[in-house]
């Protein structure tokens, strides 16, 4: 008993470090990623609370209002590498945030945070001149597809784009821990299936026929409860490597822009 309450306790105290790998980057490691994607800018926002979250946006021009499709990554995920993404949506602009203590954003990150800067993102997006209010997507990767999920339940969104998603993390965990009473000791349960019943928005569902990480079924338990239409598409790849499918692009673009 004493060994079980220990494994329990290092657990608990210990999940932040399980769950969140942090990946900041310096000024000069930025500058060296805008040289070589001179298509896109930073963009910073203050939260309400003093914090800075920082991303990148795509400089596209048009005399029309064009249409926006935010970026959430995953749990170890520095997104300036999507900006090679940009090809597959064109009269587009797209946005890719880091999380607090990624990239350059400060603060501790957190699902509590992460939730709230995703809706304050939005809202702060949502009012630029060059962008289509009516007409604003979200792609979600990972433990992104919580964010996404979340945002989606939230805001008005046309589209939700989820890559790997879960039904929530307590039963991801839970898969892995099964002798321990994850619902009781989780602080971040990125709860999708709460927030997807409320979710009249259209979703795909990008799933990794080979992913150990987060096994496919939890995608399906997630696309169950999931009110609006939902489009589930399975490709041979694992957990990593499903961001490198053009197929995969392919489809998200389509579904996006059509």
């Amino acid at each position: 008993m004493l060994l079980y309450l220990s494994i329990c306790t290092l657990l608990y105290f210990n999940q932040d470090d399980l769950l969140f790998h942090p990946k900041p980057t310096s000024q000069n490691e930025v500058n060296k990623i805008l040289n070589t994607n001179p298509n896109f800018d930073t963009l910073s926002f203050i939260m309400k609370d003093g914090n800075k979250t920082c991303g990148f946006i795509s400089k596209d021009t048009s005399s029309q209002k064009l249409q926006l499709v935010i970026y959430f990554g995953g749990n170890a995920e520095e997104v300036s590498h999507v900006m090679e993404k940009k090809k597959y949506f064109s009269n587009t602009i797209m946005v890719m945030m880091n999380y607090r203590s990624f990239g350059l954003s400060n603060g501790i990150v957190s699902e509590k945070n992460m939730f709230s800067d995703a809706l304050e993102i939005y809202d702060n997006l949502k009012l630029r001149k060059d962008i289509d209010s009516e007409n604003i997507s979200v792609i979600g990767r990972s433990i992104g597809s919580g964010v996404a999920t979340y945002l989606s339940s939230q805001r008005k969104i046309k589209s939700t784009i989820l890559i790997t998603p879960y039904e929530s993390m307590i039963d991801v965990a839970q898969e892995k821990y099964p002798f321990v009473p994850i619902g009781w000791l989780i602080k971040h349960p990125f709860n999708s299936k709460k927030y997807a019943l409320s979710i009249n928005t259209k979703m795909l569902a990008i799933i990794s026929k080979n992913d150990i990480i987060i096994p496919k079924q939890h995608a399906y338990n997630l696309i169950k409860v999931w009110k609006g239409k939902v489009v589930a598409k399975e490709y041979e790849e694992d957990h990593s490597s499903i961001m490198q499918n053009e197929a995969c692009w392919n489809l998200i673009s389509e579904f996006i822009l059509h």
